[in-house]
């Protein structure tokens, strides 16, 4: 059960607050189990998306990933492995659109079916991005008898909250580090 929920949501389950005006988190309005959530990032669009396109600054960028093994990269496409602080891994698949500015990627393990894209827009004053996420969690078979649609939506909810603070406290820092 507990691998289950830990692979709905993808990443590390840790909470993370930010004011509700900096983060907007909604179900999709066409896709069930999609959450959809927007922010804006300290950073020019290109240099964000390259930024979270590089996998092994997400150890910085997520607190609970303690390491990054890339195992296969051509172009927009790579098979990368996270390891967590608790030991547990998620095995990513990988298919970016760089001239759409979008990471796009799945979980290719566990008894949940996840997908995530990430799109860098930019953003309504110089030198900000709007970042776009959208976040597909859904279990089958015996798992969705555990895990009703409420709680996963309750998850994936929180996910999108938690990764769009932590990458606004990235580039945050990033922003106050280059300007020195």
């Amino acid at each position: 059960m507990r691998h289950v929920i830990a692979l709905a949501i993808l990443f590390v389950a840790t909470t993370a607050t930010a004011a509700p005006s900096e983060i907007s988190v909604s179900p999709s309005a066409t896709q069930d189990a999609v959450t959809e959530g927007e922010t804006t990032l300290s950073a020019e669009p290109d240099i964000a998306y390259a930024a979270v396109a590089d996998y092994a600054q997400w150890s910085v960028m997520f607190p609970d990933i303690n390491q990054v093994i890339v195992t296969s990269r051509t172009a927009g496409d790579a098979r990368v492995t996270l390891v967590h602080r608790d030991g547990n891994r998620d095995n990513l698949h990988f298919r970016n659109q760089p001239a759409a500015r979008m990471v796009w990627f799945e979980d290719t393990g566990g008894r949940a079916e996840v997908w995530a894209e990430l799109v860098f827009l930019p953003g309504d004053r110089p030198g900000t991005t709007r970042l776009h996420s959208r976040l597909y969690a859904d279990v089958h078979g015996v798992a969705s008898l555990l895990v009703s649609e409420r709680k996963l939506r309750n998850l994936r909810e929180q996910r999108v909250r938690d990764d769009l603070t932590r990458l606004r406290a990235f580039f945050a820092r990033e922003g106050s580090i280059a300007g020195r």
